[in-house]
């Protein structure tokens, strides 16, 4: 976008910037996404007053990487927070915002956070994914524990809903009703389990809610203080 400023980080890490002053956003997409993404968003923040900040994930854009998944997502936030200062906000985009929420539990500071058409649990978004490949069982099966071994960590843990229900942060829930990448049930068991409030959309689908008006009201709603 015109009005966004290319910046790279340490380790060759990339993202945009759009705005120089006032509370920082930290912004991140979700898989085969990018920082773009999140362009209509951050001109409304911008207009009142804040600074956003969208990360590129490693194997993605301009970040370098041979590999992505969703402990590295995490990991890259955290990788970069000394680089950014005061966090006032994070926001995320489907496999983004669990990323941010696990990011959170691993110290990232921020006073806020945001999950936008966000998976509830991670071994849900591998299932409906190799379903998606057309993986017989045994293969779907050997999937999850090749996605195990990359990340260390049992996928059966990396439950985002339990996660954010640890947060002391305050959490705002988009979801919308059509989406056909991560189902709305996914959004209503992270505010379910987290007690955050739930704004819920129709007709926007995974993509488009990134791009819609009212949307961009209820996220400024949430974060001014």
């Amino acid at each position: 976008p015109a009005d966004a400023e290319p910046i790279t980080f340490r380790f060759g890490l990339a993202g945009l910037r759009w705005g120089q002053t006032g509370p920082l956003v930290l912004a991140l997409h979700g898989w085969q996404g990018h920082a773009a993404q999140f362009a209509p968003l951050a001109q409304r923040l911008v207009q009142h007053g804040y600074r956003v900040i969208a990360l590129e994930a490693p194997a993605h854009g301009r970040s370098p990487g041979r590999h992505a998944h969703p402990i590295i997502f995490s990991d890259a936030l955290l990788e970069i927070r000394d680089e950014l200062g005061a966090i006032h906000a994070v926001i995320g985009h489907s496999m983004g915002g669990g990323a941010i929420i696990h990011a959170l539990s691993q110290g990232l500071p921020a006073n806020r956070a945001i999950v936008i058409a966000a998976p509830s649990a991670f071994l849900d978004v591998l299932q409906r994914g190799a379903r998606h490949l057309g993986l017989p069982a045994r293969a779907r099966n050997r999937f999850i524990a090749l996605m195990e071994r990359l990340t260390g960590i049992p996928v059966q843990s990396l439950d985002i809903a339990a996660e954010g229900a640890r947060l002391e942060q305050p959490l705002l829930v988009v979801h919308d009703h059509n989406d056909a990448v991560i189902p709305y049930a996914d959004g209503e068991r992270i505010a379910q389990l987290t007690g955050a409030v739930l704004i819920s959309t129709r007709g926007l689908g995974h993509g488009a809610i990134l791009r819609d008006g009212a949307v961009a009201n209820a996220v400024l709603t949430f974060l001014d203080p």
